[in-house]
């Protein structure tokens, strides 16, 4: 498969917290960060659902989203993704088309089967409800149908209206996967399927995943053709050495996370006075490496080569960093370095 040129690139947002910062300066960030997004030409802006995290304020991202509804006008938003078993199909359908009302045309529902959390949380979400522990598959098909206003028959709701009603106010569906799993779910459901590869690096599974939901796509109203969003993790500055420093928060977050911890985004001055154990140190170090870190140059021919061997129409980027401008300034970093990086190989192919 030939890349698409210019490649699609997307903007995958956590909402981080840093230490010092609160959820309201977070937010506001956020939708900063949406607003240079799309001046710099991304496709896409798409909040996670994580939950129990003091470092991350994406706990809801329908509410991110509506209120980046209202400061941009062309980048399309979406969820990546909604954790459906956290959530009755039905309330995910009506939030989901209002934001269509919101922001039209221009809104995407990412969707994946993990609850976004440790067991503890994600039972507390799920209260009693017997519903929320039916099969992602089932919650899945119930979504379309209050969605769309489709019903298989027999189905006990059939009938009920997903609020507010209209034509084309149910987006586009994609399906996040880091296993595989997800490829065949999105193929059968005329979905986009969305590789979590900063979370699974592994690029031999991810082209196994393409190519499978290629090969038994089906195609649906909101999704006439196949198409494969490759995640990655990404720390760009202008050199490499800076690069690697922004980049230490990221492994004493994960350390964090891994024993349970619930604390702020640590700040690169946190992260480099940490008293490590070597087995602390192999944790956080572990988790950089899953993140493509680096000078633009560099960054840009890794993007593309993960594109290429990835069999990916599109990458969607995260970059998580405790300064908003150092976050800013990595999503320009790559989107200028990509763009010319592209430009010399179309000069060298011509």
């Amino acid at each position: 498969m030939t890349l698409p040129s210019p490649l699609p690139l997307s903007v995958l947002d956590l909402v981080p917290v840093p230490l010092g910062s609160d959820a309201a300066t977070g937010v506001r960030d956020a939708l900063h960060l949406a607003q240079d997004a799309e001046a710099m030409g991304y496709a896409r802006y798409w909040v996670a659902e994580h939950h129990n995290m003091g470092s991350l304020a994406s706990s809801v991202p329908l509410a991110v989203l509506a209120a980046a509804s209202q400061v941009t006008s062309t980048i399309r938003l979406g969820s990546g993704g909604v954790m459906l078993p956290n959530h009755a199909p039905l309330s995910v359908a009506e939030g989901y088309r209002l934001l269509g009302a919101l922001a039209p045309g221009r809104v995407d529902l990412g969707l994946g089967r993990a609850p976004g959390t440790d067991g503890r949380t994600a039972r507390a979400l799920r209260g009693q409800s017997a519903l929320m522990e039916e099969p992602f598959e089932r919650q899945l098909s119930d979504l379309i149908a209050y969605g769309t206003g489709e019903y298989p028959a027999g189905h006990p709701f059939a009938g009920t209206i997903a609020a507010p009603a209209g034509e084309g106010l149910f987006p586009p569906l994609w399906i996040l996967s880091s296993s595989g799993y997800g490829a065949r779910v999105a193929a059968q459901a005329g979905a986009g399927l969305a590789f979590a590869w900063h979370i699974n690096p592994d690029t031999a599974l991810a082209r196994q995943a393409a190519d499978l939901y290629r090969a038994e796509f089906e195609p649906s109203d909101t999704m006439p053709d196949a198409r494969v969003i490759v995640a990655a993790s990404v720390v760009c500055a202008p050199t490499a050495a800076e690069a690697e420093e922004l980049s230490l928060p990221l492994g004493l977050m994960f350390l964090r996370l891994t024993r349970g911890e619930s604390a702020p985004f640590p700040t690169v001055e946190e992260a480099k006075a940490y008293p490590y154990t070597p087995q602390e140190r192999a944790v956080a170090d572990g988790m950089r490496k899953r993140a493509i870190i680096g000078d633009p140059a560099d960054v840009a021919r890794r993007l593309l080569e993960l594109a290429r061997d990835t069999n990916a129409d599109e990458l969607i980027l995260t970059s998580i960093l405790p300064d908003p401008d150092r976050r800013r300034s990595s999503y320009r970093l790559v989107m200028d370095a990509v763009r010319a990086a592209e430009g010399k190989v179309a000069v060298t192919a011509g």
